[in-house]
């Protein structure tokens, strides 16, 4: 038995088992409820009928912290742990010292390849290892680890520290960072040269399937979804073919569209097929980010045909991957992971349709830093200031005190914070208030947990709250978001189909987490340093 580093290769009982390249599926924004609700449409060569027949699903997985957005539903599926282990709270957060708000993935020292931004990428914020950065330090680099997707932060932060590369799209481009490569590949290099984007100008999104087998079947046009300047809220959708910003914007309207997906899944196969990812007994991995759901979601809501067809056409797709996969890298010697970095909240006109209360903003940041800062002034009994406030910032569901203010000095810090928590409890909408110290604490409530699993000590404000359900924080009542702990945001699917895969469907409650020590398991290394999950044994083969 050969050893690398740590590393095992597997012995030829077991090589049937082990996969050469395991590819990680994180399609943003899919709620587990989309398997269910639109099953009786699936195609035969999709990949969720594919699952059914010998893959492997779990259909309880949720995410277990509070703040369901990309960035951090990225990491935690590739570290093995919430942002209050990896650093990663939310897509982007307030830094106390510096006064300002910085991105998940921003980097200084780092600068784009293959495009003339200034704006510097890499994980650095990114405070534990990938299973991908775990694969490259047991196979002295060997092993090989890369990344692609619409969105910076879903590359960056499923690659990681170490992998080869992550690209994304800019401006139309293919790019990456320089703290991965000095120059972008030259099949990606080809595919900016060659305006291979331009493919989709003036193309027309239509229905998949006849208009009555939808299982959604509310007005395909209206005037609560908010799709990008150029499209109309119902189909067919023709795309724009200029790249510059308005009605003919081609860029914008390929990634609201399933041509986004389609073209991150071309780069992703000249990656497979060039890189030559699976071809040596030294295992790979590939993940890839289907950023293009999250768009459509946002603008069409989950109860629109828009975003029932890209259900069916991402199915679609993936299946043909899988195909791909067999061909290139060989039947069985591939495993696949799907899951999804979080759901979606219904537009709220279709919710109150549905008979829900729904209230948009109901907690603005202006009425936060106006009547909270009162609030604490009268109870520490100090005089009203323009320049000595007590609320450094509020904003994403946190309240960030003046540590630096003489009146919260000592332990009128805690004091502090418990006039804050109290003031946010009381107000209408609010679900749950909780302080640093509430969250030092130990509980069995559900959400008390999630805000647990959002809260990292050096990154965190000084109290979080969670809204009641369906109730968003954004002015906008046409569209939606997500960012909640309740299962239309938190619940994810997670399949499973390749080498190593026994077939089945379980129930246990599980997180897209388990994804990384689940990778590590099927790859015999150690799981990332701060995983704190179980790999999902029962769809392990042993």
């Amino acid at each position: 038995m050969a050893l690398l580093m740590g590393f095992c290769v597997p012995s030829t009982a077991n090589a049937a088992q082990s996969p050469r390249l395991v590819v990680i599926v994180s399609v943003d924004q899919f709620r587990q409820d989309y398997l269910t609700r639109f099953r009786k449409n699936f195609a035969k060569t999709g990949l969720f009928r594919m699952v059914q027949k010998s893959g492997a699903s779990y259909s309880e997985c949720r995410h277990r912290h509070a703040f369901t957005n990309t960035g951090p539903g990225h990491a935690a599926m590739m570290t093995g742990c919430s942002p209050n282990a990896n650093g990663i709270i939310g897509n982007s957060w307030f830094d106390r010292a510096a006064d300002k708000k910085v991105y998940c993935v921003d980097d200084e020292e780092a600068s784009l390849i293959g495009s003339k931004s200034n704006d510097g990428r890499s994980a650095r914020l990114l405070l534990a290892e990938t299973v991908g950065d775990r694969l490259k330090a047991v196979t002295a680099g060997k092993g090989k680890v890369f990344s692609v997707a619409f969105k910076d932060r879903a590359s960056i932060l499923m690659a990681g520290h170490k992998a080869d590369a992550a690209f994304w799209m800019d401006d139309g481009n293919w790019v990456t960072s320089s703290a991965y490569l000095q120059e972008l590949p030259h099949y990606l290099q080809t595919l900016n040269d060659e305006k291979k984007l331009d493919q989709f100008a003036r193309q027309t999104w239509t229905l998949l399937l006849p208009g009555t087998k939808y299982m959604n079947t509310g007005p395909d046009q209206n005037d609560w979804e908010d799709p990008p300047e150029g499209l109309d809220t119902c189909f067919p959708h023709e795309l724009g073919e200029s790249k510059e910003k308005g009605p003919n914007d081609l860029i914008n309207h390929v990634y609201y569209s399933p041509f986004g997906n389609d073209y991150t899944l071309l780069a992703a196969r000249e990656m497979i097929s060039i890189e030559h990812l699976g071809d040596d007994k030294v295992p790979d991995i590939l993940c890839i980010g289907l950023s293009s759901n999250d768009a459509v979601g946002h603008a069409f809501g989950p109860d629109s045909y828009e975003v029932e067809d890209m259900v069916y056409r991402t199915d679609l797709r993936l299946g043909e991957l899988c195909r791909f996969l067999d061909e290139e890298v060989g039947k069985r010697k591939w495993t696949l992971f799907f899951t999804s970095d979080h759901g979606v909240a219904p537009i709220p006109i279709v919710a109150e349709q549905q008979g829900k209360e729904v209230v948009c903003d109901p907690l603005p940041a202006t009425k936060i830093q106006q009547e909270l800062e009162e609030e604490l002034r009268s109870h520490l009994h100090l005089e009203p200031s323009n320049t000595e406030r007590l609320l450094q910032r509020a904003e994403d569901s946190q309240i960030y005190l003046n540590h630096h203010h003489p009146a919260l000095a000592g332990d009128n810090l805690k004091t502090g914070r418990q006039i804050a928590r109290d003031w946010i409890a009381k107000q209408p909408y609010v679900k749950l208030a909780l302080s640093v110290e509430d969250l030092a604490t130990s509980s069995e409530e559900p959400l008390h947990q999630a805000l647990q699993k959002s809260f990292h000590a050096d990154r965190s404000g000084d109290v979080l709250w969670v809204l009641d359900p369906y109730c968003l924080p954004r002015e906008k009542r046409k569209g939606t978001s997500h960012g909640s702990p309740y299962d239309y945001d938190a619940h994810v699917p997670l399949l499973l189909i390749g080498a190593g895969i026994r077939s089945g469907s379980f129930e246990r409650a599980v997180s897209p987490s388990c994804i990384a020590s689940s990778v590590a398991r099927l790859l015999h290394i150690a799981p990332p340093a701060g995983n704190v999950e179980r790999p999902l044994e029962e769809a392990l083969a042993k």
